[in-house]
Formats: C-alpha cells, sequence, structure tokens
C-alpha cells in the first residue's frame, strides 16, 4: 500500500490536486503492478510564511526573499 505525500505552498485548487494525483497514481501503479485502488497521496498545504529555504522564511515577511517554483515533495 504506497502512500506519498505532497508538501508544497497553499492555493492549488481541487482540480489541481486531482489531476496530480491521478498521474501518481497511475505512475505506482504501471511502474510497480499495484492495484491503483490501494495508492493513497496526501496534500499537505503549507503557508509560505511557514516555510523556509537557504535559512530565509518565505512569504510575506521574507525580506524581498523571491518565492521559489517549487518545494520538496
Amino acid at each position: 500500500m504506497p502512500v506519498v505525500r505532497v508538501t508544497w505552498f497553499e492555493g492549488k485548487d481541487h482540480k489541481e490536486k486531482a489531476k496530480v494525483a491521478a498521474e501518481i497514481t497511475d505512475s505506482i501503479a504501471r511502474n510497480t503492478g499495484t492495484d491503483p485502488n490501494y495508492v493513497y497521496v496526501i496534500f499537505e498545504d503549507v503557508k509560505t510564511s511557514d516555510w523556509a529555504g537557504a535559512g530565509k522564511l518565505f512569504g510575506e515577511q521574507a525580506d524581498a526573499q523571491p518565492k521559489p517554483q517549487a518545494g520538496p515533495t
């Protein structure tokens, strides 16, 4: 029973999450032979102000720190 956690900045809508979940599920099922009914995807939406990179917070509180394009998953 694979469980995949996707941690990213908040703001993705239901349609975006559904597409990502479907693609992750399909990839695992194709590459491992796992029944798609037993693949689980958990999304963890994080505020940019609660995420730091290189020792600096992102989001509104950061001092002109550009937002990264993608976070770790």
